[in-house]
């Protein structure tokens, strides 16, 4: 071996050449949690294994678990979580907005506030996560202004004028504008749909929430009825005071109009080409082309008076341009229905412009002077004189009608246009949305949300009408009006009226016009939200992922259940590579827990799977600091199962300290947090002997090998005996060691600390897992152990000299008072407590130093350039130089004497001891050849140790019937010291022979000289 190849050490760990080591470099955000108890600032890395840095050694690992409960098992290192997948591709498209709701949720976080969770904390979620989509929705807005213009333009087929191009000062403003918002500025106009659709779902779900609370407010005394006189918008009030639906079904419908006002095109773009086919520009004037036919008409055959329109002469003459379709004769506005004839086509594009126009207004739920403007500017005033779909909807108290019974009327009026009437179908569509109907609005629907809003239209007008029927029952008049002539009845349609609103939403998924829609996240959430089915969807929700994440085998992510979701496709449900809607419905879900939902335990556990999917996409995202946030709203044990997971590949020391100081602050128990995380482990990777070796699996360790060179040594230390590969450490040895180190963050457990390190240690030897074992004792020695956690338990950082030290620092005053005996118990009880775990440190330390001499002696024999000899010698005697220190501890009482001895410490101690002492002597008799005779005389001294009476190593050679390896090895050093050139004692001074020379020993009675 050269020592070019050979890897460096640093307090006994090897370490790889520098260009081995992975360096990863990430961008790092600077925040802070809005309202948190902590003011300094934490750093939030953006890419996804930011906090998961490279350590000193290339250890191989196997993908990455997520989940950790008491009812599941992690599994094995190597098993791969299928339902990760789609999240690792979501996480390197995360963007700003998932800090920005997370700090909406720190500020208002149900769990840490002061005042129990009710609706004004739910209300103050909701408001900020409805902030964050207004501001992000603005921005994309006026960023796609002009694209979005061109698909809406383009989808029309026309070809007018795109609008107001941005000025660059605007566009400046857009840039700094995302720049702020911590969003990058490469979005498309996917983005821009994709915020508009999340923001009409706040907005839905706000509204709701109001409008359900309103219902459970109670009425203070009853509304008085008004009488046949009273002014309608009365009667309305009355109406969504009283009726418990009506409220909530008003605010759907309201909502539908918002919605379609605030992301709708421009009413004058979507008429513009109609009104291009009327060849009349913007504005008209009435049916001019079929004015001009009837009057030039009239002018040829000399008619004094109107056109009969059953005259067969007139009907001969009066035609449409190139048809034969007869026009009509008069130009009232219900010609076209009463005489079942056409207008000329420009003046039937028109009209179909105005009627087109009036359904947009009524769809968006324009005020009525808005309507009355659009129609008074194409000279069709008398449209928009009916035009008021319901007594809320007017501007001013003074536009109201003031018999209630003759609005009701007119809205029958109207339900006859729209099924009977004649017009194009907006024109239908217009008279359908004042009258309530559905069948006559159906056919001008084009989306989930149009559909939506024509049967909430009708349900509100069916719900009016019952609601006077009520009042007005012994109104004769009304009662006549009312049996006389036909509505819609949109509540017997659906069915009950409670589920008038599941009922509907059932029905869109599976109409084909909607099917495909319905599937779309947003509006799947919409729909749940105005059927009232949050609850049991997002349990559904719950079990869909426990499906999908088990499909391939048991999930170490999310536990199996034998219950499966009432709709088996998936696609019905919110995926997993959809971290945008697991977003939005997580935060929904915190927003109803925060107003007072609560599950059962089977469904509360089905229902935190989904929060559990949305931590570990945090944790692929690289936003782990997010991660304590969010665990801390789970239910019982989950949280710290949870934290676990996710949290345990998290490597760096000051990364780690935040996360403690999180927890803390959200008010976690850290100290449970780091047990959990130790049990949940060592329950996961049970420590089961192989099945078909039922031997203690460290009996086979051998650390010597024959030595082929002929110098008298016989055996020698296998080099590198630790592993060949010296980097190689298992995943599952790795998750043990840092769960140890989550130890170190956490005050007081000195007990359980130790205790856990000494399982993980009795582990490691008992498999022969140097590596492991040496990477635990330089990431987590006992003195470090002791210098963390002294301070808190004694009042000052002691390592264990300063513990073992008696009575040095105690003054008079607490020997007077009985501290003094007090600390000292104390003391002597984490000594106690810790001294197995240092034990089986020693072990490993000599182990390790074994090895160095060992694999530096073979490199030494094998060189032939002296320079490299002699810097070789003095790493040799820099490796033996504490060799006695490392070995003398195990050689009298090791692992007998400790309170918490179990059989597997006698198994360790025949399987480790034996090769100890044997290559302990080989490294003295190496070091006595190489360096000075001092070394062979230790080993004389071994040997009278080994003798002694009471030694426990002698017993154990003769319990493996090893003692006749134990005596050659001692003859075979006695010889080398009898043979050694007397020059080599004089190459160094060493103060182990000035101790062993004062002990009676020295090197002289083995000089031998020729007679």
């Amino acid at each position: 071996m050269a020592p070019i190849t050979r890897s460096t050490r640093n307090n006994g760990a090897l370490i790889p050449p520098r260009s081995d080591l992975l360096h990863q470099n990430s961008r790092q955000a600077s925040w802070q949690f809005v309202g948190s108890d902590m003011d300094s600032e934490r750093e939030v890395s953006e890419e996804p294994t930011s906090s998961h840095e490279g350590e000193e050694m290339g250890y191989v690992e196997g993908e990455e678990d997520d989940y950790d409960d008491e009812a599941s098992p992690l599994g094995t290192p190597e098993d791969t979580e299928d339902i990760l997948h789609p999240l690792r591709e979501a996480a390197n498209r995360v963007g700003r907005e998932v800090e920005r709701f997370a700090e909406v949720l720190d500020q208002y976080n149900p769990g840490r506030v002061k005042e129990k969770a009710d609706f004004g904390t739910a209300m103050s979620l909701l408001d900020g996560y409805q902030n964050i989509t207004m501001a992000t929705l603005r921005t994309l807005r006026i960023r796609h202004f002009r694209e979005k213009r061109r698909m809406q333009t383009a989808a029309r087929g026309g070809n007018i004028q795109e609008g107001r191009d941005l000025n660059n000062s605007e566009e400046m403003d857009v840039e700094d504008s995302l720049e702020l918002a911590g969003g990058s500025a490469e979005t498309t106009i996917e983005d821009l749909d994709r915020w508009e659709a999340e923001h009409k779902t706040w907005d839905l779900f706000k509204m709701i929430l109001e409008a359900r609370q309103d219902q459970e407010t109670p009425v203070e005394g009853r509304f008085s009825y008004p009488d046949q006189f009273s002014p309608e918008h009365e009667v309305w009030a009355g109406f969504l005071k009283e009726e418990p639906l009506a409220i909530e079904r008003h605010t759907v419908l309201q909502w539908l109009k918002h919605s379609a006002e605030e992301a709708g095109e421009d009413v004058n773009d979507l008429i513009a080409d109609l009104q291009h086919k009327s060849d009349r520009g913007d504005l008209g004037n009435g049916w001019l082309e079929t004015k001009h036919a009837i009057k030039f008409q009239k002018q040829q055959q000399t008619w004094p008076k109107p056109l009969d329109s059953e005259s067969s002469v007139v009907s001969s003459v009066l035609v449409r341009k190139n048809t034969s379709e007869p026009l009509i004769t008069q130009l009232d506005p219900d010609a076209v229905t009463r005489q079942g004839r056409k207008l000329e086509t420009a003046d039937e594009f028109f009209a179909q412009s105005i009627s087109r126009g009036c359904y947009e207004l009524l769809r968006r739920g324009s005020k009525l002077d808005d309507i009355r403007d659009f129609c008074s500017e194409r000279t069709e005033l008398w449209r928009a004189v009916g035009m008021s779909g319901f007594p809320g909807d007017h501007q001013k108290e003074e536009e109201d009608i003031e018999n209630p019974i003759a609005c009701a009327l007119w809205r029958r009026m109207c339900f006859a246009l729209a099924r009977k009437g004649g017009g194009d179908i907006y024109e239908r569509a217009v008279y359908g949305i004042l009258s309530g109907d559905v069948q006559s609005v159906e056919p001008v629907c084009k989306t989930w949300d149009d559909f939506m809003f024509a049967h909430y239209n009708a349900l509100l007008h069916t719900h009016f009408d019952r609601y006077l029927q009520d009042i007005y029952i012994d109104d004769p008049s009304f009662t006549n009006s009312f049996s006389t002539f036909e509505a819609f009845d949109a509540v017997q349609f659906h069915g009950s009226p409670d589920g008038a609103a599941r009922k509907l939403v059932e029905n869109l998924k599976v109409d084909p016009r909607t099917a495909n829609e319905t599937l779309e996240p947003m509006n799947m959430l919409q729909g749940v939200l105005i059927a009232d089915q949050f609850e049991d969807f997002v349990y559904q929700q719950g079990l869909a992922l426990s499906k999908f994440a088990n499909a391939n085998g048991p999930s170490n992510l999310i536990p199996d259940t034998e219950e499966r979701p009432e709709n088996e496709e998936i696609t019905r449900y919110i995926t997993m590579d959809d971290h945008d809607s697991l977003r939005v419905l997580v935060h929904m879900l915190l927003v109803y827990k925060a107003n007072g939902l609560k599950f059962g335990v089977h469904r509360q556990l089905m229902v935190d799977n989904i929060i559990v999917s949305y931590i570990s996409f945090l944790r692929l995202a690289g936003k782990e600091e997010l991660i304590p946030l969010y665990a801390s709203q789970l239910s019982g044990n989950r949280r710290y199962a949870t934290l676990s997971r996710n949290l345990i590949d998290v490597i760096n020391p000051e990364q780690r300290r935040t996360q403690i100081q999180l927890m803390k602050n959200l008010g976690l128990d850290v100290r449970e947090f780091v047990t959990f995380q130790a049990r949940n482990l060592l329950r996961d990777y049970p420590d089961v002997d192989d099945e078909v070796d039922e031997d203690y699996p460290a009996s086979h360790f051998r650390m010597l090998e024959t030595d082929p060179r002929s110098d008298g040594t016989g055996r020698r230390i296998i080099a590198d005996y630790f592993s060949p590969n010296p980097q190689q450490i298992d995943r599952i040895d790795m998750l043990l060691i840092r769960s140890l180190e989550w130890f170190l963050l956490v005050d007081g457990l000195w007990s359980e600390t130790f205790k856990f390190g000494t399982v993980i240690y009795l582990r490691f030897f008992k498999y022969m897992r140097l590596n492991a074992a040496r990477k635990l004792r330089n990431k987590v020695p006992a003195v470090e152990i002791a210098l963390c956690k002294t301070r808190k338990i004694l009042g000052q950082e002691l390592d264990f000299h300063g513990l073992e030290a008696d009575g040095e620092d105690e003054d008079l005053t607490q020997v007077l008072d009985g501290t003094a005996d007090r600390k000292r118990l104390l003391r002597k009880h984490l000594v106690t407590e810790a001294k197995t775990f240092r034990e089986l440190e020693t072990l490993i330390t000599a182990l390790d130093r074994l090895e160095d001499i060992g694999g530096t002696a073979q490199v030494l024999a094998e060189q032939g350039n002296d320079v490299v000899k002699k810097q070789l010698r003095n790493q040799l005697s820099e490796y033996l130089t504490p060799i006695v220190a490392n070995v003398s501890p195990l050689l009298k009482g090791w692992l007998l004497s400790s309170k918490d001895a179990v059989p597997e410490h006698e198994l360790l101690r025949e399987a480790y001891l034996p090769e100890v002492v044997l290559g302990y002597i080989s490294v003295l008799q190496v070091g006595g050849l190489s360096l000075t005779r001092d070394y062979l005389m230790e080993c004389m001294e071994l040997s009278t140790i080994i003798a002694d009476e009471d030694s426990d190593i002698l017993a154990l050679f003769i319990k493996q019937s090893r003692v006749e390896e134990l005596a050659e090895a001692f003859a075979r050093a006695s010889k080398t010291l009898l043979l050694a050139d007397s020059s080599v004692g004089k190459k160094q001074s060493s103060s182990k022979g000035k101790r062993l020379r004062q002990k009676g020993w020295t090197s002289s009675i083995w000089k031998v000289t020729p007679e």
